[in-house]
């Protein structure tokens, strides 16, 4: 589904949102380099290991891609690259797809406004909604995903850095966890993160359930407009969102480097 032109944003608009998604979704290595953004966590979080284009560059972009490379192999892991058709410099995804980079992961950016959000819907009987520690809702979080303990004490060390408000939540039944989320409030906007539904609960509304309530929490604390970010052929999540009133403000996709196993 493109984005509508619309929805469309400019690109102050773009690096705005950019910023809002990278600030409150910390990396445990960040470099600045002739007006793109490095980030290195060592995890799966694609946002916290990819290189972003913010502003035009002044150094040739073949000798550039080489630098991040470099920079990445410092930090044990293969280059990864943020891309969308604004502020990317338009000649890179060519440039990396000659170099063997593959295209992954198109996602949009969308957002709402927040002055006509209803209230959250009361919580069906049989189902409990719970506030949850840092350490339990990253734990929830891996434990839906099927991740070792050991991924999500990694991903811990990086979600610690982030030292504003934040709220983790799961949704829990006499059968276990069906499902967990978690926001952040950044500068009047709330960004919606890490929403997990467990296999056999999805369809139910459960994501719905706790998109409402952080979102209403996000709001109790000043936000006036949310953020998110969604894969593109995630169809079922898609829908969740636009019937809250989310849209589309532009798609951005990755190009991760082919790394050659190690002997």
């Amino acid at each position: 589904m493109p984005v509508l032109a619309s929805e469309a944003s400019t690109a102050e608009e773009i690096r705005r949102l950019e910023e809002l998604t990278l600030a409150t979704s910390p990396a445990i290595h960040q470099c600045l380099y002739d007006g793109w953004v490095l980030r290195a966590s060592g995890n799966e979080v694609r946002r916290a290991n990819s290189a972003s284009a913010f502003y035009p560059s002044s150094i040739a972009l073949e000798e550039k891609i080489a630098v991040v490379e470099g920079w990445y192999r410092q930090h044990g892991q293969g280059a990864m690259f943020r891309l969308n058709d604004i502020l990317t410099p338009p000649e890179l995804d060519g440039l990396l797809a000659q170099r063997g980079y593959t295209r992954e992961m198109d996602t949009y950016m969308m957002t709402l406004q927040l002055s006509d959000l209803k209230v959250p819907p009361d919580v069906p009987a049989g189902l409990r909604v719970i506030e949850r520690s840092s350490i339990d809702g990253i734990a929830d979080v891996h434990q839906l995903k099927g991740n070792t303990p050991a991924m999500a004490e990694r991903d811990l060390v990086r979600q610690s850095l982030w030292r504003g408000p934040e709220r983790y939540l799961a949704l829990k039944s006499i059968n276990g966890l069906l499902g967990c989320g978690m926001a952040r409030v950044q500068n009047g906007h709330v960004g919606i993160f890490t929403m997990r539904t467990a296999e056999k609960s999805r369809g139910k509304g459960y994501a719905s359930l706790l998109v409402a309530q952080l979102l209403g929490w996000g709001r109790s604390l000043g936000a006036h407009s949310a953020f998110l970010q969604v894969d593109q052929a995630n169809d079922a999540a898609v829908r969740v969102y636009r019937r809250f009133g989310f849209a589309p403000r532009y798609g951005y996709w990755q190009r991760v480097q082919a790394v050659e196993p190690a002997h």
